[in-house]
Formats: C-alpha cells, structure tokens, sequence
C-alpha cells in the first residue's frame, strides 16, 4: 500500500507536526506499512540528503529524532509495504531514493519488466537498491528529464511510458527547487496552508502549532497519501501533476 508524503515552503520548516503531531500523524500510517522508512531533504546548501531504514516506522526512536532534526523548505517522507515480499525490512529498498540532487518516493507498482530495458547507461546501471520496481520508475524519469533537456516535459514523457500497464504510478519528486507529484491509481490529497483562514484544531497543541507558524509567516503546500487534518485537503483528480514552488504558485496538469 505504502504512503507518500511531501512539503515545500516558503522557508525551512520542520516536520515534527505532519509526522509526529497531527491528528492522523504520518507515523501512524506506518501501522500498516511495516516494511521500511525514509525521509529526503535539502539542507542549507540545496544538497540532498536520505535517511532511511527497514524497520517498522511505527516502533522507530530513529524516526522520532531525525524528524525533530530535519528543516528544511523542501522535503519527501515515505513508509513502505513491500509489493514483492522478498524486497522487504532492507533499508536500500526504502524510499525516498536518491539520485544526484533529485528524491523521489513511489506509491503503487509498475511493470519494472517492460521498463529496465528502457534505460540507457548511466540510468541502469549502480542501482541503490535489489533494482526495485520504484527505483526503475524514478531512473526511467531522470533519464527522461536528460533527453528532454527540460524537467517537466522529461516527467510528462516518462509517465505515458509507466502508465500503460501498471496498477499504480503516484510518485512525488524534488529537484530541490519545485515539488512534483502525480496521481495515477491510488489516493493522492494536497493542501496549502493558508494560515490566514480559519481552522478547525483538535487541540491547544494544534492551535499553538498554528498561532507559531502565523507569526512567522510560514506557508506550505503539503501532499500526502491521506489526510493528516482537517484542513481543506483537496483529492487529486485522477491522472493529475501537480508542480508546486516556494512562493506557492501551483501548476496542475492532467497526464494519461
């Protein structure tokens, strides 16, 4: 099943309220997806960086202090149900991946059979991990970026090769500069944060989270697998892209 989660902002944010705080916090999602974890970020530098493990995230300490670490204005979580049980509680087989300065998390399985020969030298060769069928996915869409010499048409051509037979191609992305996320065959919601309109919390400790980031004028669009509060959270219409950058422009474009 595995569930997807990304932010861009316009500053470094942390994570610790969509991971650890909201009212259906990430980390709970990892009940039932126990085969693995991972965050992406950028640091100060716009270098990316990984972290993740095979573990049941939902059990994971790591989990707790590495998203009370990470600040960052762009960053990409996921936690894994291994489609192919054999790939499972390996850390090299988790998302995000990470390739030059670009992560990726998938969400579904695609026909990696029918994909890999597509790969031309580099993009099929040093794979990171048992050459799952997600890191086929991600490398087929790097490799198209290079050949079309521009990213979103690279991404839009990559994803009418993967759609044709799979059972399920969400996938959100990062160059470090805009966010990229798609939607084709599985749940798939985003929000922009707008703190200015009122908003339902649960708690005081929501209110708070809310009054602080009011008062340092942080605004954010999330994507993620579900909704993770009850803010309007808006579903993707199937077959949606989305590019979304730090001053919280959205483009929304329908790929199939």
């Amino acid at each position: 099943m595995c569930r997807l989660f990304g932010l861009i902002a316009n500053k470094s944010v942390d994570l610790r309220f969509s991971m650890l705080e909201s009212a259906k916090s990430f980390k709970d999602l990892g009940r039932k997806n126990p085969d693995g974890w991972g965050i992406g970020w950028y640091n100060q530098s716009q270098e990316a960086k990984v972290e993740k493990h095979g573990e049941n995230v939902f059990y994971s300490v790591g989990f707790d202090e590495l998203v009370k670490e990470v600040v960052s204005s762009i960053s990409i979580a996921h936690v894994r149900y291994a489609s192919d049980r054999k790939t499972k509680g390996k850390a090299k087989n988790a998302h995000p991946f990470l390739y030059n300065n670009y992560i990726f998390a998938h969400n579904g399985t695609v026909n990696k059979t029918r994909l890999e020969p597509l790969l031309k030298p580099p993009y099929n060769q040093n794979y990171s991990s048992d050459s799952v069928d997600s890191e086929i996915y991600f490398r087929l869409l790097i490799q198209q970026i290079s050949e079309k010499g521009n990213l979103k048409d690279g991404i839009i051509d990559a994803i009418k090769y993967v759609i044709k037979d799979d059972t399920g191609a969400n996938f959100v992305l990062s160059d470090g500069i805009n966010l990229y996320a798609y939607e084709h065959g599985k749940s798939l919601y985003y929000l922009k944060r707008d703190l200015k309109k009122p908003f339902s919390g649960q708690s005081k400790e929501t209110f708070a989270f809310l009054e602080s980031k009011r008062a340092s004028q942080e605004t954010a669009i999330l994507v993620c697998s579900e909704a993770l509060t009850d803010e309007n959270w808006v579903e993707f219409n199937k077959n949606l892209l989305i590019i979304a950058d730090k001053e919280m422009n959205l483009e929304q474009i329908e790929v199939s």
